[in-house]
């Protein structure tokens, strides 16, 4: 898997591509995110679009870093899955309390509760029934 990284406001933004299943790849995002919690900055997208796979270690990993950046008074924003991971996503029931975005508008309402647990905006369809848009 490939990890990339970029700023998006107070945000760190990860776009994850490829297979999520190697333990080195998720030992990479760990490290990542640390160094964003240690650095006071514990607000991070995760842009899984790309992801074609996604293991149950590595929801396993999306579980952890939710709970580190909650602690840490941050958020853990899963942004953009494509239908199969968010499939695996939704049973596995993960919806219930890490914060999702399908759109960049949906993205910035979850941005803008900053220090908000999970779930989407309020009135939102399930996640398998988003028809997502362009």
């Amino acid at each position: 898997m490939e990890i990339t990284s970029g700023n998006k406001g107070d945000f760190r933004l990860f776009r994850l591509t490829g297979q999520f299943w190697r333990r080195e790849d998720m030992e990479a995002l760990d490290q990542n995110v640390s160094i964003c919690i240690t650095a006071q900055r514990p607000w991070v997208i995760l842009d899984i679009e790309r992801l074609s796979f996604i293991s149950s270690q590595a929801l396993g990993m999306f579980v952890r870093l939710h709970a580190r950046c909650s602690e840490a008074g941050g958020k853990l924003i899963l942004y953009q899955p494509r239908s199969s991971v968010r499939d695996v996503i939704e049973l596995a029931e993960l919806h219930q309390f890490i914060a999702f975005a399908d759109t960049a508008e949906e993205l910035n309402v979850q941005m803008s509760s900053k220090g908000s647990g999970g779930t989407r905006p309020s009135g939102d369809a399930p996640l398998h029934r988003r028809a997502k848009e362009s």
